[in-house]
């Protein structure tokens, strides 16, 4: 069995409001987020090698950023992401089946290029859930009370919070089976499903879940990345 990590990291960051940038390569602590996000992975020590799905137009910078870090380039492969999020997982699945002598054993995580913080015990349990249920979907329990409303104006329906999660990432899978559910979707539903293990869910598919970290977060607004600064801060 071969593990692999592909990194979706085809957001252009326009919440982030940082015109130069997108918010993958802004840094956090003295290092950008993606170059964290990727050494979590390297640091780990059981990957075969791993992909980074980015934006055509940075291809080459991030190339050279990840040289810059001390990365190498024969473990580490960018490649350009799609027009969606599935369209990116789309990619980097055809590029490692393509690459590699795939089996039907072999898994992958994906993981948001902008959540620097996973750690070495949610990648090991998402690779166990994998190997004894089929998936893994990462999630939080949901603290706040959640209402649903139709309208946007008035409340329609008090959700029951002790059934509800957040999603996180790793979502993870074998590779194969991967590649055959999300090449299953049709162009509408390569839009709308916001996660890969929504759709193997919806496809009848078990998806386990792994408990994942408040450290795990999604680095989306600038709120995000001052959280962000002080969880650097306190890292040993």
């Amino acid at each position: 069995m071969n593990l692999f990590y592909m990194i979706l990291a085809g957001g252009v960051g326009s919440r982030m409001k940082s015109p130069e940038l997108p918010k993958q390569f802004l840094k956090v602590g003295n290092e950008p987020i993606l170059v964290k996000t990727v050494r979590n992975f390297t640091d780990f020590g059981s990957f075969r090698a791993g992909v980074i799905c980015c934006p055509v137009d940075w291809i080459e910078y991030t190339k050279a950023m990840l040289l810059e870090y001390g990365f190498s380039q024969d473990e580490i492969y960018v490649i350009p992401g799609g027009k969606n999020r599935n369209s990116s997982v789309q990619n980097g699945c055809k590029f490692l089946i393509d690459k590699y002598n795939v089996t039907d054993d072999d898994i992958v995580l994906t993981h948001d290029a902008v959540r620097p913080f996973i750690n070495s015990t949610i990648i090991k349990d998402n690779i166990s859930a994998t190997k004894e249920f089929g998936a893994a979907n990462t999630v939080m329990p949901v603290y706040d009370s959640v209402i649903r409303t139709s309208t946007g104006d008035f409340l329609t329906e008090h959700l029951p919070r002790k059934e509800l999660y957040r999603v996180q990432t790793p979502q993870t899978f074998h590779l194969k089976e991967l590649e055959n559910v999300i090449n299953s979707l049709s162009d509408s539903e390569l839009e709308t499903y916001t996660d890969v293990a929504s759709v193997f869910s919806d496809r009848g598919f078990r998806v386990r879940l792994v408990e994942g970290s408040d450290n795990n977060i999604k680095l989306t607004t600038p709120f995000d990345m001052a959280v962000a600064q002080t969880i650097v801060s306190n890292l040993p």
